[in-house]
């Protein structure tokens, strides 16, 4: 949004596939320009598919709103350039492999010497110091190490995984979060920034750890809690919905909107429940394969109690709050043309936090944002001419 909170702050991306870029997007959403230096072959993510009219769309979903600039970071010019860059930047962003930012001649310390009020953010795999800081990863290997993967699935399940890298996009989201915070600090000061993924994904489970610390390895338990229930997916006569119960009241209005009022003299507190959860569950799986899932939501709803449908991603879309809330939206490209996307989960001023302009092209930017730090004419198509740069 362009009048949004964070306009008039420069936030510059060093950024490769999700974690870096998803955290500058929710930047560029609230407003800030952010300025993205990619490589002359582009941020990996540019190859993965799906594609449309061959630009990627898996890039597109972590880089809208932003200004690409492809430069060859060795050549004099480009180093000129990003310590131009750097010097009027509020914030750095990176997720590059361990060093990298050093070996470019812009790590912490450079960073610091050039601008002494710079936020510089680092999301890393686990963590910018410590016996595993030179070590890299990607999502899956996080969630593996995180305890993740050992707590999905059901009880006889091979180790499962959940479905989207969410190591990633809770990164993103902490390593925004902590810029916003020092942005906001008066006077504003020199900031080091670090995230890791693997952290991440600990500290989102926390629920969870909590049975560890009590008592050991949790059991997985598939889609139903370990701390309540009935709180889980049910199977109704035509398809599947899910039940969350969190109080005794509930529970009470339950059984009595099923007409089981021996289920509540049976299991009046959340502690009996839990101990016989296996006969209880059965006895509610019974009852509901008698009804569709509609005709449940529709009496569960009415008597006030959390209950909801198991939608496909194209029906959550389609559903009338998404749509509400502008979930799906669309981009003219300049290449792809009409391009559909995930919306921000973000509101304010009751309207979607969301950049305008459409993810860019690998260079898109580039001869602007030269120009802008003094590098001439002559010189910006030189670069272009040595292959030192792209524009398309």
């Amino acid at each position: 949004m362009s009048d949004g909170p964070l306009r008039g702050t420069v936030v510059l991306e060093f950024g490769n596939l999700v974690a870096a870029p998803y955290a500058t997007m929710l930047l560029a959403d609230l407003g800030a320009r952010v300025i993205k230096i990619e490589p002359l072959g582009g941020d990996l993510s540019r190859g993965f598919g799906p594609f449309q009219e061959g630009e990627s769309l898996f890039f597109m979903a972590a880089n809208r709103g932003k200004e690409s600039v492809a430069i060859d970071t060795k050549d004099w010019r480009s180093k000129r350039l990003l310590d131009s860059l750097v010097r009027k930047a509020d914030a750095v962003v990176n997720n590059l492999r361990h060093g990298a930012m050093e070996r470019m001649g812009l790590g912490p310390d450079r960073c610091r010497e050039l601008n002494p009020n710079l936020i510089y953010a680092t999301v890393s795999a686990f963590g910018s110091t410590g016996p595993y800081a030179g070590r890299a990863g990607v999502d899956v290997i996080f969630q593996g190490e995180s305890g993740m993967i050992s707590i999905t699935g059901g009880p006889d399940d091979p180790p499962q995984k959940t479905a989207t890298t969410i190591g990633d996009y809770v990164a993103g989201t902490n390593a925004a979060l902590a810029v916003v915070a020092a942005l906001a600090e008066k006077p504003r000061r020199w900031r080091r920034i670090d995230v890791s993924l693997r952290d991440g994904l600990m500290a989102v489970q926390a629920g969870w750890n909590t049975l560890a610390f009590a008592d050991g390895q949790p059991e997985r338990t598939g889609t139903a809690s370990p701390f309540l229930a009935p709180n889980q997916v049910f199977e109704a006569s035509d398809g599947h919905f899910t039940l969350a119960i969190v109080s005794d009241r509930h529970f009470a209005i339950l059984c009595d909107t099923l007409d089981r009022l021996d289920l509540a003299e049976r299991y009046p507190t959340n502690e009996e429940r839990m101990a016989d959860r296996d006969h209880l569950v059965a006895e509610l799986a019974r009852v509901f394969q008698g009804g569709t899932v509609e005709h449940w939501l529709e009496t569960l709803h009415g008597a006030g109690l959390p209950a909801g449908r198991v939608l496909t991603i194209p029906e959550a879309f389609a559903d009338p709050q998404a749509v509400h809330n502008q979930m799906a939206v669309e981009y003219e490209h300049p290449v792809a043309g009409t391009v559909k996307g995930t919306g921000s989960p973000i509101q304010v001023d009751l309207s979607p936090a969301r950049a305008a302009d459409a993810p860019p092209l690998l260079g898109q930017h580039t001869r602007q944002v030269l120009r802008e730090a003094g590098i001439d004419e002559g010189s910006i198509e030189k670069m272009i001419e040595e292959g030192k740069a792209v524009s398309p």
